[in-house]
């Protein structure tokens, strides 16, 4: 006899015998209707329930990748070029596999929750897919679009600023800077310039690489030219230029010195 039988039986026919599971204990009728109505409503309540808790199979799987980021360039200068792909992947259910595939390339990165593979790729845009799975089945991928190029990184872009004056201190406006890194483009050095404002200050911008030779150009001015390495990207540097002496024309030291000697010759009196 079911336990849904006796209690049915029970409200119908009281005192009737117990099964084994009931001996010895005394049920009224107001308990076992109780017990009927929660019996009844099991079902209603279950179906109210989640689906995710119901269903072990419809729970989230989810991917996150740190390394490469979407859209990112990638300078490689090692051959054949590979790119790391770092992430993790979070489910309740354990993982099954994870593969990443590039170009119809397969490269299996285990079964752990954190994981970490090396893709080969090629010049160029690279589309580059995650694909984790589940111990119930459920799978998510996640795709990242990423450049390469292969070769040398480009050095640093840099960022200058300062101030030009003279030894006294005094800000020379409208003097030309000029920033010559030691690479070339087209066997050109790669070059930027600005003008100093008012107050003699200027403004460097992207020179390329912490090696530039400084030059200053200002008309009634010594040229200035200078080498120097810098080692951060934001730097600070004051340069001081000297003024050209002015002189009357055509009476320089050569000049003068011989012009001298003549006068003293002509005015100085002979001794008789």
């Amino acid at each position: 006899m079911t336990v849904m039988e006796f209690l049915i039986r029970s409200m119908v026919h009281p005192g009737v015998d117990s099964p084994y599971f009931f001996k010895g204990r005394v049920i009224t009728q107001s308990c076992i209707v109780i017990i009927f109505i929660v019996f009844m409503m099991v079902p209603s309540v279950c179906s109210g329930l989640p689906s995710g808790l119901i269903q072990s199979h419809q729970e989230p799987i989810t991917i996150s990748v740190s390394q490469p980021t979407h859209e990112s360039v990638i300078w490689i200068d090692v051959v054949p070029p590979h790119v790391p792909v770092i992430g993790k992947v979070t489910t309740l259910s354990g993982i099954k596999d994870i593969f990443v595939t590039r170009g119809g390339e397969i490269v299996s990165c285990g079964c752990e929750t954190k994981f970490a593979c090396s893709v080969p790729v090629s010049a160029g845009m690279n589309s580059i897919t995650v694909i984790a799975t589940d111990n119930l089945g459920n799978r998510v991928e996640k795709t990242l679009n990423v450049t390469v190029h292969i070769g040398l990184p480009p050095p640093p872009a840099i960022h200058v600023s300062g101030k030009v004056h003279t030894r006294e201190g005094i800000p020379v406006p409208d003097a030309c800077v000029k920033f010559e890194s030691v690479l070339e483009l087209d066997n050109k050095p790669l070059s930027v310039s600005n003008l100093t404002g008012a107050d003699g200050n200027y403004s460097i911008i992207n020179a390329a690489g912490y090696r530039q030779t400084v030059i200053v150009l200002k008309d009634g001015y010594l040229p200035y030219k200078r080498e120097v390495v810098f080692e951060s990207q934001m730097n600070n540097l004051d340069l001081v230029i000297e003024p050209i002496q002015n002189t009357v024309p055509g009476f320089d030291l050569l000049v003068c010195v011989p012009a001298f000697i003549a006068a003293l010759l002509i005015f100085y009196p002979k001794k008789r």
